[in-house]
């Protein structure tokens, strides 16, 4: 039994998003508003100390977004930017948030990895009072 224990501690907590995805969706402003999302794509790499975007962005409508590559660190599943705790990761869910001081708005980007491989991804933006702008789709390893 003690054995056992010490084979479960040592398995990894992290998530396994590592490659590349792509897939469809949907933008849906808070006023109702939806456009079809023809791409949206993800190149990451996920460690037991890191997590990296390499490249990503979506294509819905007149909504284009590229993002930058950053990296974070983890430590005991907790996502780190330099000292500032940013979110979340575990076995098969990632959470992370961005406030911006300048103009009081909040990113938050979920992705749930299923037993499939595929990744189902939520970006929603906050303005201070509502979801403004919600960004969901389902990407499948290419």
């Amino acid at each position: 039994m003690k054995y056992l224990f010490l084979i479960l501690i040592s398995l990894p907590v992290y998530a396994d998003f590592n490659g590349k995805f792509s897939g469809t969706g949907a933008a849906v402003f808070h006023t109702g508003k939806r456009y079809e999302c023809s791409e949206v794509f993800l190149d990451i790499n996920t460690s037991e100390k890191s997590f990296k975007l390499h490249q990503g962005g979506y294509i819905c409508g007149f909504l284009k977004a590229a993002f930058d590559a950053f990296e974070f660190t983890i430590k005991d599943g907790i996502l780190f930017h330099g000292n500032l705790e940013m979110g979340s990761v575990f076995k098969k869910k990632l959470q992370y948030h961005y406030y911006d001081p300048e103009d009081g708005s909040t990113y938050y980007l979920t992705l749930v990895k299923d037993d499939e491989g595929q990744i189902h991804y939520l970006e929603e933006w906050h303005d201070g009072e509502k979801i403004a702008l919600t960004v969901k789709g389902d990407l499948k390893p290419l």
